[in-house]
């Protein structure tokens, strides 16, 4: 039996102190939607990005993360700038999916490596 779609895989902040969950999902969004597709495979690179501050196009429920991610060495892992989009709100933007607590959050939706597919094997060794 796969797990229910709000199951909570982990959890990061961004430089706010903002909650940003990483539920299961499904093919719509979260964990299952881009660990296949997109070749995220590290819950690192999700944190990673999120550790930031939310970028210019962010809404009060919809927050655009990004980041280019190093190696211990400071040396880049891939060349490609990871996107991360969290619904910083209780429910999804299409009303399909709602949490029963209203103070919880849905919490990434994607990651994708912008103007890329896939992302490179590399990056999951962060």
């Amino acid at each position: 039996m796969s797990s229910h779609w709000s199951v909570v895989k982990f959890v990061a902040h961004d430089k706010d102190g903002r909650y940003i969950p990483t539920r299961q999902g499904n093919r719509s969004f979260g964990w299952v939607q881009f660990s296949g597709p997109h070749n995220i495979h590290s819950e690192k690179v999700i944190k990673a990005a999120v550790n930031e501050h939310p970028e210019r196009g962010s809404t009060k429920t919809r927050k655009v993360y990004g980041a280019v991610l190093y190696d211990t060495l400071g040396i880049i892992l891939a060349k490609v700038k990871v996107k991360v989009i969290a619904q910083y709100h209780w429910e999804t933007s299409d009303h399909k999916y709602k949490l029963a607590d209203t103070d919880d959050k849905i919490g990434v939706i994607t990651a994708f490596c912008q103007g890329a597919n896939k992302c490179p094997d590399a990056l999951n060794r962060v």
